[in-house]
């Protein structure tokens, strides 16, 4: 039941304009029983209308392979619907147009003054994904926009992977957008607009008011608890979006920058414990002990840091003044730096005295915190001696 058909004088009509968009009217067309043809399969055509009193043209006999027939009266509806529609937002509508290399045929072609193409497709029989991605794939190749429509009760699965619309039916007058316009509003908070008149619909569409978006997820407040890939949104609505993305993107990098931070920090501690323990050969008792007696001897409220190369490879000890914590000594250093001529250093034998002696290039204080003999005596050494 196509809606063109080709006069040998007048061209093509279309049985949607009061005029058949030839200066013909109908009644001369459908009384006199004029030659048509199919523009799609060349077959011959004639006149109808109706029962629902919808004009259009019909092959004289059955055409299995014309792209043209087989069509519904719900699928005409929507299709002269939705060239109403691009009429009254003021633009040209061509119905079953079909590219100069065949590559699609529009239901619907709606172009501008400037010669924009858009093309406004009724889906109403059965289609896959795939199947709608690949003749969507088809428009966007040839520079032509796309929506694909749907008045069925309930939405298709097919609506989330393009550019589409739900609409009430033909019973609804007028009709008017039941799912694919979205408005974000606040953080995260996408939500179905619904009620829009179809009308508005294509015309905002048509002028770029509104333009596909696609979202991962996001939950819609109303009936439709949750949705997830294409819809129409403003762009001011997109933009807003993404600018949330961005900071929600930019928070996640600095979130797995500080915890990257964190990590190396945790594994660079956990290998400076293990060259202290290997080359202080202290095991988990002495360093106890050795804790104890540098706590009684310095105060409760100092405590050990991790080894520190800053502090020579030796753990710094710490107090709190104030709220915040303060080197007042280094225990078991492997060398000594600048730090060691203010910063006093713990050692847990009186051996050790002579080791740091060595390591000295001018007086430093030492503590001597002996397990052995549970004594915490202060000496000082200098280079190459103890006194």
């Amino acid at each position: 039941m196509p809606f063109t058909a080709q006069h040998a004088e007048h061209g093509r009509l279309d049985a949607t304009q009061p005029d058949l968009g030839c200066g013909q009217s109908w009644e001369d067309i459908h009384r006199a029983r004029a030659p048509l043809h199919c523009p799609a399969c060349e077959s011959r055509m004639v006149a109808r209308v109706s029962v629902l009193g919808l004009r259009h043209f019909a092959h004289r006999r059955r055409s299995p392979n014309c792209p043209l027939a087989g069509e519904s009266a719900g699928h005409l509806l929507l299709k002269s619907d939705l060239a109403a529609a691009g009429r009254a937002a003021g633009w040209q509508m061509l119905l079953e147009a079909a590219a100069p290399h065949g590559a699609w045929r529009a239901d619907v072609l709606a172009v501008s003054a400037e010669g924009r193409q858009f093309a406004l497709e009724a889906q109403l029989s059965p289609i896959t994904e795939d199947g709608v991605l690949e003749r969507t794939a088809r428009y966007t190749a040839d520079g032509v926009g796309v929506c694909w429509f749907d008045d069925r009760e309930r939405p298709r699965p097919w609506m989330a992977a393009a550019p589409s619309l739900h609409v009430s039916g033909p019973s609804d007058e007028p009709r008017t957008v039941r799912r694919g316009i979205a408005r974000y509003t606040a953080r995260d908070a996408w939500g179905m607009v619904e009620g829009i008149s179809l009308n508005d619909a294509v015309a905002w569409i048509l002028d770029g008011r509104l333009a596909p978006h696609e979202e991962q997820y996001f939950r819609a407040r109303n009936a439709h608890d949750e949705y997830e890939g294409r819809f129409w949104t403003a762009p001011q609505y997109a933009a807003a979006a993404e600018e949330e993305a961005a900071r929600h993107r930019a928070a996640l990098r600095a979130q797995e920058a500080l915890w990257q931070q964190k990590e190396a920090a945790r594994k660079a501690r956990a290998a400076a414990y293990e060259r202290f323990w290997a080359r202080t050969g202290i095991g988990p008792g002495w360093w106890r002990s050795f804790e104890a007696i540098v706590q009684g001897a310095l105060g409760d409220e100092t405590f050990f840091g991790a080894p520190s190369a800053a502090y020579g490879d030796g753990r710094p000890l710490y107090t709190k003044e104030d709220g915040r914590a303060r080197v007042i000594a280094v225990a078991l250093p492997d060398r000594l730096g600048a730090w060691a001529e203010t910063t006093p250093v713990v050692v847990d034998a009186p051996w050790a005295l002579h080791r740091m002696a060595e390591l000295a290039f001018s007086d430093v204080k030492v503590f001597v915190a002996s397990p052995d003999s549970e004594s915490f005596e202060c000496w000082w050494v200098r280079p190459g001696g103890v006194y």
